[in-house]
């Protein structure tokens, strides 16, 4: 028998999957305003606060990715959307002060007020200690001068969480700043849709010389790779729970042309090539999903000691995804490139996951440093476990 709050998480999944339905129908991905739209509703169902608020409940992150999972069924561009916004919220209401998070905590909350990050340089990828953009002091305030690339949901965007450089060179030389979006001497290129497969807008920012109060810098001066964590770590279990959306949403087109389709008078989920191929994409699916469970446990009980876990549970179910939606598109054979075929767009999709938030040669990089028996030292060089870059 379900418990109270068993019965809470189901309801919770499914308003989120009937949320996502009415944006998304079956198979169609919504536009940047319905996206934008369903983002702020499905943050709105109570997605957020199992990120902000996770005391409130038993096994937050499990739920939270569980819902994106839902999502990713049949969105994965509205589920990684959801899962970016959910967690720079966090990052705001973990390492703002009291004072600004009151300012502005409920519009960001209800997703009405957009988040992006800014944190890759043309010449800073997942060398985080190679950031350039320079925060000078002027009195209380400090100047924003530089240049940012590949800032994702910037165009959207109100406000903007920016890494710079506020002392010598080096990790611990970054200061991770709050900066609203029409700030003077801000400029946001033009979203370019440019991640063939996955729709997710991305924009270069210029800083000239922008005046930004002291006030909203996010945790301490010269700590700011802190603060990025939330996104590079917990992060990282919000896109396994992509992957493994998409990942099933591939597998179930694989497996219903396979139970329909028929050749040499049976179907052909009787021959054994194509049996055994669905039977693997099953089994790499619940492997991964277990994977990404223990990941969320690990997490809501030592955030800190979370990173090899993380890093784990996104190479996997990433890796998975990839490979079960190649598999797919084998079994479905010519028919998976017809117009109306979304298979062979999932091929794509899932191999952008295995570079979003670090790529997988991130990952396993993370992974052998955690097995050297403990954590790299963060101080000068490049930390292989935080990416500065979604894509990178």
């Amino acid at each position: 028998m379900l418990d109270a709050a068993q019965h809470a998480a189901r309801s919770l999944v499914g308003q989120v999957r009937a949320t996502t339905l009415r944006y998304t129908g079956s198979d169609a991905e919504p536009d940047a305003h319905c996206r934008h739209r369903a983002v702020s509703e499905l943050l709105g169902a109570g997605l957020i606060d199992l990120v902000i608020e996770p005391s409130a409940v038993d096994d937050p992150t499990r739920l939270f990715c569980t819902a994106l999972e839902a999502i990713a069924l049949h969105s994965v561009e509205l589920a990684e959307a959801v899962q970016v916004q959910a967690f720079s919220v966090r990052t705001i209401r973990h390492h703002a002060t009291a004072a600004l998070w009151a300012e502005l905590g409920d519009g960001l909350r209800s997703g009405a007020v957009p988040i992006a990050n800014c944190l890759s340089e043309p010449a800073a990828g997942s060398d985080l200690s190679a950031i350039e953009l320079a925060a000078t002091r002027d009195g209380a305030c400090f100047r924003l001068s530089g240049y940012k690339d590949w800032a994702a949901y910037a165009s959207q965007a109100g406000e903007l969480i920016v890494y710079a450089r506020t002392s010598a060179a080096g990790l611990g030389g970054i200061t991770a700043f709050l900066v609203p979006a029409d700030s003077s001497g801000v400029t946001i290129s033009p979203a370019a849709e440019q991640l063939r497969g996955l729709s997710i807008p991305v924009s270069d920012i210029a800083f000239d010389d922008v005046l930004v109060p002291a006030h909203r810098i996010l945790g301490r001066p010269n700590r700011g790779v802190r603060v990025a964590t939330i996104l590079l770590t917990q992060g990282r279990l919000g896109l396994a729970a992509c992957a493994l959306g998409l990942g099933n949403a591939a597998f179930e087109r694989a497996l219903e042309f396979a139970r329909t389709r028929v050749r040499f008078g049976r179907p052909i989920i009787e021959h054994q090539g194509i049996g055994f191929a669905l039977a693997d994409m099953a089994t790499g699916l619940q492997a991964g999903r277990q994977l990404l469970h223990h990941a969320c446990e690990v997490f809501d009980h030592d955030p800190d000691g979370a990173v090899l876990a993380c890093a784990q549970a996104k190479l996997f179910a990433t890796d998975t995804a990839q490979r079960v939606t190649a598999d797919a598109v084998q079994i479905l054979g010519a028919s998976a490139y017809l117009p109306d075929e979304p298979v062979e767009t999932w091929m794509r999709q899932a191999s952008l996951l295995q570079i979003l938030q670090g790529t997988n040669q991130i990952q396993r990089r993370t992974i052998v440093a955690r097995l050297g028996g403990s954590a790299r030292s963060t101080r000068g060089g490049a930390a292989p476990d935080l990416p500065t870059t979604p894509f990178e």
